[in-house]
Order: C-alpha cells, then structure tokens, then sequence
C-alpha cells in the first residue's frame, strides 16, 4: 500500500514539474548594452532594482530618430545626469514613467540582462530587444517612414507594424521593432 502512495506521490510531482516546465514565457527577452549600460526600451527589467536617479531625457527629433538612436541619445542624457549628481549606474528604463530612470541592480551576479515586454493590440512588442523563446518570421515590413507626416511617434509606429500584419492576414503572436532594416513580425515556436 506504501509503494502505491509513494508511486502516486511521484506521479503527481513529475507531472505537476512537467506541466510546469512546457509553458514558457514568451513575453521574456533580452536586452543589449550600449555604452557598457542596459537599456529597457518600453519594459522593464525583471529582477530587482533600486532607482539611482530619474531625469528628463529631452531629446532633439525623438520620432524622426530609430530606437537605437534614441537609446544612444538617452545613455549621454543619463551620462550627463549621473555627472552631475556624482552618482552611478548599471541600467536605464526608457519610457516607463515620466522621467526616465536610472536604476542599480539589488544583485549584480545575476542575469540583469532579462526583460518582460508589454502588449500592444494583444501582440507582444519587443523593442530593441530578443525574445528569450524562439520563433518563426512571418512579416517583414519597413515602417520607419509610414505616416502621413514626418515624422510618426513611435508609438505610431508600432500601431502600423501591428495593423500591417493583422491586415495582411499573418499569423503572428508579437513584433520586433528595433533600428535594423525589417521589422518583424513573428510567431513562437
């Protein structure tokens, strides 16, 4: 009677681990360094941090510019702030609040690289950073300059890469949008 308790018991917990184990966050990605500093375009890292300073992150042309360039833009706008407050940082986080952030990683031997993006439209919206799960392309458009003005927000363009995607019947669970010549649009394996 005992072995069958113990077998059950094991049954149990190998299929609670493997039920576990299959479900994958597909909201997770990777973000690059820039200048020796993480940077979390739209979303925010997933492990814990302390905020070093906050500053305003005016920056000349905001939409004409691509992410990279406004990452680049925001690392010399921390730089600048971090100087003048005699403080140091690991990381910044791009539009999260109304003032950007510099934050101080709690624990530094970890992954700090790690983010957790946000959806638009219910797709998953990955800016200048790689999603962790991996994925099929299934659209690949140009929407740098779509707009009936010069220059659309980011925000808009997000919105278009979505629409065009949608539009065009694809089957696809988020985009990447990032300063490369495509955006994507993709499909978790």
């Amino acid at each position: 009677m005992k072995s069958i308790i113990k077998l059950s018991l094991i049954l149990v917990i190998m299929s609670t681990l493997s039920f576990q184990s299959d479900q994958s966050d597909n909201s997770l990605a990777r973000v690059n360094k820039t200048s020796n500093k993480l940077v979390f375009f739209w979303n925010e890292p997933i492990n814990e941090y302390e905020i070093a300073f906050t500053f305003i992150n005016l920056i000349v042309n905001y939409n004409c510019l691509s992410p990279q360039q406004v990452i680049d833009a925001s690392i010399q706008n921390a730089n600048l702030e971090a100087a003048n407050q005699s403080r140091i940082y690991d990381a910044i986080i791009l539009g999260s609040s109304e003032r950007d952030m510099a934050v101080i990683w709690k624990d530094k031997t970890k992954d700090n690289a790690i983010t957790r993006v946000k959806k638009n439209e219910g797709k998953l919206v990955f800016i200048e950073c790689e999603p962790l799960t991996n994925y099929d392309i299934t659209g690949k458009y140009d929407i740098s300059g779509i707009s009936s003005r010069n220059c659309p927000t980011h925000q808009e363009k997000v919105d278009k890469l979505i629409s065009k995607a949608t539009k065009d019947k694809l089957n696809f669970d988020g985009v990447i949008y990032s300063s490369s010549k495509n955006d994507l649009a993709i499909k978790f394996k």
